[in-house]
């Protein structure tokens, strides 16, 4: 009798460990880069409007990061440093873009919260890898919005906050 007990605890116990190591982050933040320069340039730096929406869109995002991951480009590397900023004992992780498989598979095996910087063709296809939910649509000139994939019971549940523009980001009107 001793003897299944004691298997049934260690049968118990590694069931348990193994459950820990699948950890998924409570929350996983995703946002698009602020909008860039208009500018030839396959690489173009953030706008002054976009070093403010960048601003605005750290305010967004409460919760403590330990990892920001953001693609090889000039304008997420730029809107998560930003972020990065905002933060205590961030790490900067640069991801391919190529293979959001493998980025979506490597954030579903930590247990922190994260936050991905990417483009308006990335970023929904990372939210439907990450939560099987459906993608939502980001248009060229959509810059400011902030994705939270928040775990519940039924899975990740997607929420959306915006900022409200910064002046600097409105046309004059003279």
């Amino acid at each position: 009798m001793f003897k299944k007990i004691l298997a049934l605890a260690g049968i118990t116990l590694l069931g348990s460990s193994v459950l820990n190591l699948h950890a998924a982050p409570s929350e996983i933040y995703l946002l698009r880069h602020a909008e860039k320069l208009k500018s030839a340039d396959k690489d173009p730096m953030l706008s002054p409007c976009g070093l403010a929406q960048a601003k605005a869109m750290a305010q967004l995002i409460p919760s403590a990061l330990q990892r920001i991951y953001h693609s090889g480009y000039k304008r997420t590397q730029l809107t998560a440093q930003q972020v990065a900023l905002t933060q205590t004992n961030t790490k900067l992780k640069s991801y391919d873009a190529n293979d959001l498989s493998a980025l979506a598979a490597k954030i579903l095996q930590q247990d922190d919260t994260v936050l991905v910087v990417g483009h308006s063709n990335t970023t929904p296809e990372l939210i439907h890898l990450l939560s099987q939910l459906p993608a939502p649509q980001i248009r060229e000139q959509d810059y400011g919005v902030v994705y939270q994939l928040k775990q519940s019971e039924q899975g990740y549940k997607l929420f959306s906050f915006a900022i409200q523009q910064p002046t600097i980001c409105t046309p004059s009107s003279t």
